[in-house]
């Protein structure tokens, strides 16, 4: 009978997307300790190949070794298929600030979005995650496994930071960093009328704030970190 390292190997060579250590415990009947070794094991045993074993989207993959990475994009694409930049920065928008709306999406570029999300969703990098319950309920969007594999990602989590003067949530609302200066008056408003009823108004996602919104609006009004 092949070794449990050569077992996993098969499992994951006709996988279709990321395995996780609990599948491959169900596939080959053997404990978590005793798989997770043999991962080990064949990751070791891939070091010198073309082939790479990556842990991504929650899960266990083979993968072409990133060193062949120009070899394979030659022989897999056709000429000229690349990301133009308003798709690249309307998909870093949907990754950090996910669950999000096109509207919200077109707040921050200025935009219309249509045809490039269009087309994020035709490379299976975003998807629809539901309706927002607000007015019109349009459609939230947020992004795929197959954009974690693209980035060599295992959760979004892994994303790094963003800088201190770049959209973000603000109870469940996207800010658009920096926006105009507002007259003082306005800003002591805000602080008037949010500064202390922060828990009675329920945001919509799991986004937290390290201050009052309060202050995180003062900030956004100010265009300032």
């Amino acid at each position: 009978m092949p070794s449990l390292r050569n077992r996993i190997e098969a499992v994951l060579f006709v996988a279709t997307e990321p395995v996780s250590v609990e599948q491959l415990c169900e596939a080959t009947g053997e404990p978590e300790r005793k798989v997770g070794a043999a991962l080990r094991e064949l990751r070791e045993s891939l070091a010198d190949r073309g082939i790479a074993l990556r842990e991504v989207g929650g899960g266990y993959r083979l993968h072409s070794h990133p060193d062949a990475r120009e070899d394979v994009e030659r022989y897999l694409l056709p000429p000229k298929t690349y990301m133009s930049p308003a798709s690249l920065e309307t998909l870093a928008i949907v990754a950090y600030l996910q669950p999000v709306t096109r509207a919200e999406i077109e707040s921050i570029r200025g935009v219309n979005v249509d045809g490039v999300m269009g087309t994020l969703e035709e490379r299976q990098l975003v998807r629809e995650l539901g309706r927002k319950e607000v007015v019109g309920r349009p459609i939230l969007y947020g992004t795929t496994t197959q954009f974690l594999e693209s980035f060599g990602l295992r959760s979004i989590d892994e994303l790094p930071p963003l800088p201190e003067d770049a959209p973000r949530r603000v109870n469940g609302q996207v800010i658009a960093f920096p926006q105009s200066e507002r007259a003082t008056a306005a800003i002591e408003q805000i602080h008037e009328s949010i500064e202390g009823h922060e828990d009675e108004i329920h945001a919509k996602t799991d986004a937290k704030l390290d201050d009052s919104v309060a202050d995180e609006l003062k900030r956004a009004m100010n265009g300032s970190s």
